[in-house]
This record gives C-alpha cells, sequence and structure tokens, in this order.
C-alpha cells in the first residue's frame, strides 16, 4: 500500500515540482544569453531586461527551494490534519505508511531541487569562464592515481567510500530531521481543539529549543575530546579515522533527534488527534 501512497503523492507534488524546476532550466539558459549579451551591449533598454532575466534566475532557484519546503510542509497539514484528514485516516493503512510516505517524497523533491540548482550554477559558471569541458574532465586524476595517492598516506580506496557513505547519510538524516521537526510540531499542535496552528508554532520553537540544547552539549563534547584527538594525530590515516569519527557520532546524535521526533508524530497522528 505504501508504494500507492507514493504514487499519489508524487503525482500531487509533481504537479507543482516539475513545472517549477522547468522554469530554473529555462531562467538558466536564458540567464547565460543575458550575460553575454550585456556585455556587448549599449543599449539601456536590453541592458535593464538582461539584468532582469539575471535577476530573475537568482529569485527562481531561491524561489524552487523554499516552495519544496513549502509543499513538504503543506502536503502534511492539508492531506493529514485538514478536511482530507478524515478520509486519509480511514484508508486501509498505518500511520507509520502515511507519515513514510511524506517523507519519502519530500526527501526525492529535496534531492532533486539541489542537483538541478547546483547543476544550473556549475553549468552557468563553466560557459561564463569559458572552461571545456574535456579539458577539464581531463584534468581528474585517474583512479590508479588516486590509489597511489592513498596508498602513499596509509589509506584504501574504501575510507574514501566510508566517508561518501557518511556524508551521504548525513544528508539524508539531516533532510529527515527537517521534515519530522515541522511533522512533530503540528501533530503536537492539532493535539488540541483550538488555535491548532499558533500551538503547532510554539511546539516548533520548544522543539527547537529543547534539540538546540542538545546539539549544543553534544558539540562540546566532541570539541573536547578533539582536543584530546587532534594532538595525538602523527599520519594522515589517523587523521581520517578521526574525521569519520566526528561524523559518525554527528550522525548518532541526527538519529536520535529523528527518532524522537518521528515518534512524536506517530503518536499524535495515531492516538491525540483532533480533526475537528
Amino acid at each position: 500500500m505504501l508504494g500507492k501512497l507514493l504514487k499519489h503523492e508524487f503525482r500531487a507534488t509533481g504537479r507543482l515540482m516539475l513545472p517549477a524546476l522547468g522554469a530554473v532550466l529555462v531562467l538558466a539558459v536564458l540567464a547565460n544569453f543575458s550575460i553575454r549579451f550585456i556585455q556587448v551591449t549599449d543599449s539601456t533598454f536590453l541592458t535593464i531586461l538582461f539584468g532582469l532575466v539575471i535577476g530573475a534566475f537568482g529569485i527562481g532557484m531561491i524561489a524552487a527551494a523554499v516552495m519544496t519546503l513549502v509543499l513538504m510542509i503543506l502536503r502534511f497539514y492539508r492531506n493529514l490534519l485538514r478536511d482530507e484528514g478524515y478520509l486519509m485516516h480511514t484508508l486501509p493503512v498505518s500511520v507509520h505508511e502515511l507519515v513514510w510516505s511524506k517523507l519519502i517524497v519530500s526527501l526525492v523533491w529535496f534531492a532533486v531541487t539541489g542537483l538541478v540548482i547546483c547543476l544550473v550554477v556549475i553549468l552557468t559558471a563553466l560557459i561564463q569562464t569559458g572552461t571545456d569541458l574535456g579539458e577539464l574532465f581531463a584534468g581528474f586524476p585517474s583512479w590508479a592515481e588516486i590509489r597511489d595517492f592513498l596508498h602513499e598516506a596509509g589509506l584504501s580506496g574504501g575510507d574514501l567510500w566510508l566517508m561518501g557513505g557518511e556524508m551521504l547519510l548525513a544528508a539524508i538524516l539531516s533532510g529527515l530531521v527537517t521534515c519530522l521537526h515541522f511533522y512533530a510540531a503540528m501533530s503536537l499542535g492539532h493535539i488540541f481543539s483550538k488555535d491548532k496552528v499558533l500551538m503547532s508554532i510554539l511546539f516548533f520553537v520548544g522543539l527547537s529549543i529543547v534539540f538546540s540544547i542538545f546539539q549544543t552539549g553534544a558539540s562540546l563534547t566532541m570539541s573536547t575530546q578533539m582536543e584530546n584527538l587532534v594532538e595525538g594525530i602523527d599520519t594522515a590515516r589517523q587523521g581520517v579515522r578521526l574525521v569519520q569519527g566526528l561524523f559518525a557520532r554527528g550522525l548518532v546524535s541526527e538519529l536520535i533527534q529523528a527518532v524522537v521526533l518521528y515518534l512524536i508524530t506517530a503518536f499524535g497522528l495515531q492516538k491525540k488527534l483532533n480533526l475537528a
């Protein structure tokens, strides 16, 4: 049933996200032409016009990122906490499937939006600087060269894969925590029969304060331990192991937050939800 929920959710969100991302791509193309022509035109009108296009490109990227976050919040709110919630909560699916359908779709759109924005920014920079992509890729070291370098430093390819895996997992957990922070606050706010939106905002602020204190305490502890560990670093391998350890502790911190927020969200939807 989760697959059907995901299919419906992708269709509902895709009607907004795909045109928005398409608009960013179109603006990127127009902005690249505008940057080139604005340097050679003597017309004040064209200079203003090209400047507006370039500005629209920048605003479009910001708007796409904001839209992804806002859509994630609104889909959860309207679909599970408003009138649509009466229908959604009568479906033969669990609360966990409802929540995960929102989380998975939100994470996918976060990733797609981030990739599109990074892609257009990088390509714009390469085009405007006249960088040849063939020469750029030819300048990258081969895997054999990377392996030799790692071997000389006492490292292995596994160390790189582990670091890459930790970075990917950190990005996923960060996205989950962002979504669940809003979900948990809204679920708690809808325990009450009045002022649900206000209570959701208050719970959001309260959860932010609690987790900020938690993160501050964890950071201070890690800083103290890191000072002691840094003094004992003699090789590149020890340095990489230190970074991997710091990443792992950060992942544990993010995982704890995600689990707590998820349990709060599930409890609010499962036990105390007030849609009236």
